[in-house]
């Protein structure tokens, strides 16, 4: 994929996010990606009636809520509008995990699908579970593992809060929306935003394509007309003819237990 952002490791985007230019190439070809796909998905509009409580219908309005989830995080990204955006990651995958679970589980999610059709919530755990006792347990714990680090942004934990916040003198903290010219927003926490959204389009797509909404065929076709013919290359790092920086503050991204 010509921006190398769709495949950046987390950890190097936040020790390494003074890659504007590639970054600005990955938000282009993602807007395209999401808007194609947001197309393809219009071309089962007005096919479903109001009553009807089939599992294309639920797959079909589940799955275009996570794809209008990547794209309000991505603009909102753009933006610098980081809080907001972070909010959105673990929404997007719990509604892409659900539709998957129906999809995957067949007979056996039949009750919560009828569940969901009388507005009934129906957890993330239920498609780890199944996951873990149908699948395999380290697919199970490493579901387990995303859910619970994404899940620090959704309840605001101390880490997640602190991204809006940098250093000013004497390690006195400052925060990044006290200035409306957005100038004091950590470049780190963009770039790990993208990097982020980058993994989560990826995977709508493959779980796209696992549910049977979209043919490979057209997932090729649409890779083929969002990306970039030249890769903008990579001004920092430790390879050759590139400089090395690194964040000024620690982060981590993976976290233990469970929520």
């Amino acid at each position: 994929m010509p921006s190398f952002v769709w495949d950046r490791d987390t950890d190097d985007a936040w020790n390494e996010p003074y890659e504007y230019e590639g970054q600005e190439q990955f938000h282009r070809e993602a807007c395209q990606v999401l808007s194609l796909m947001k197309s393809h998905y219009a071309e089962k509009d007005m096919q479903f009636g109001r009553d009807e409580q089939s599992l294309e219908k639920a797959i079909w309005l589940i799955q275009i809520d996570a794809l209008e989830a990547l794209v309000d995080a991505l603009k909102l990204t753009e933006e610098k509008r980081h809080r907001i955006a972070s909010r959105l990651f673990r929404d997007a995958v719990e509604t892409m995990d659900i539709s998957a679970y129906f999809h995957l589980a067949g007979d056996r999610a039949k009750k919560d699908l009828d569940k969901w059709y009388r507005n009934e919530v129906i957890p993330h755990r239920v498609f780890r579970d199944f996951i873990k006792k149908y699948e395999c347990e380290d697919k199970a714990k490493n579901l387990s593992s995303l859910y619970s680090d994404l899940s620090r942004y959704t309840h605001r934990t101390y880490g997640a809060i602190t991204k809006s916040y940098l250093l000013g003198r004497d390690n006195k903290i400052a925060y990044d929306g006290f200035s409306e010219s957005g100038f004091r927003v950590l470049p780190h926490v963009i770039s790990l935003s993208y990097a982020i959204i980058a993994a989560l389009i990826k995977r709508f797509i493959v779980i796209a394509e696992y549910t049977q909404q979209i043919e490979v065929e057209k997932v090729n076709d649409i890779w083929s007309a969002s990306l970039e013919k030249e890769t903008v290359q990579r001004r920092f790092g430790s390879g050759p003819e590139q400089l090395l920086r690194t964040a000024p503050v620690e982060f981590i991204l993976e976290f233990d237990g469970d929520d």
